[in-house]
């Protein structure tokens, strides 16, 4: 067996052309717009060809008696919090439970081919006096590169 490297780049360090993730957040008073029981509200940019490695969800002031939140995206809706109760503090980040990705230490991570948002779902009740913060840690992962490097 012969093995054939076609790797680029150094082993030590990173070069300053690597992408780096990169954290964004939004703090949205729902006390302004007293959002329903099932609405959703597009609370994140991601750039297409971005790696989203986690999101989530604190909440600042609470909301309205029964009311919950979901943060995810238009392909999973929960993906990331799924019915956090509407008490102050940080949202338990949900388990993902797919075959694909049980087990897997970033089973989270989402690849967007193109544009999309990373939306907050109110459940349970009408919100009319929570703020939240959403955050997220992203990765460009359009290519640098993307022309063959390997010609052999």
């Amino acid at each position: 067996m012969t093995t054939v490297s076609k790797v680029t780049g150094s082993t030590s360090g990173h070069p300053s052309t690597r992408r780096k993730p990169y954290w964004v957040e939004n703090t949205i008073d729902n006390s302004l717009f007293d959002p329903a029981s099932g609405d959703t509200i597009q609370a994140l940019n991601v750039p297409a060809e971005t790696l989203v490695l986690c999101a989530g969800l604190e909440v600042l002031t609470a909301g309205s008696s029964s009311v919950t939140y979901d943060v995810g995206y238009g392909g999973d809706a929960d993906r990331w919090v799924d019915g956090d109760t509407n008490a102050t503090g940080h949202a338990d980040l949900r388990t993902v439970t797919d075959s694909a990705t049980t087990g897997l230490p970033f089973g989270n991570m989402v690849v967007f081919g193109s544009a999309d948002t990373i939306d907050v779902t109110i459940g349970g009740a009408d919100d009319t006096a929570g703020k939240i913060r959403v955050w997220a840690l992203m990765c460009d992962i359009s290519g640098s590169d993307e022309t063959a490097s390997n010609t052999a």
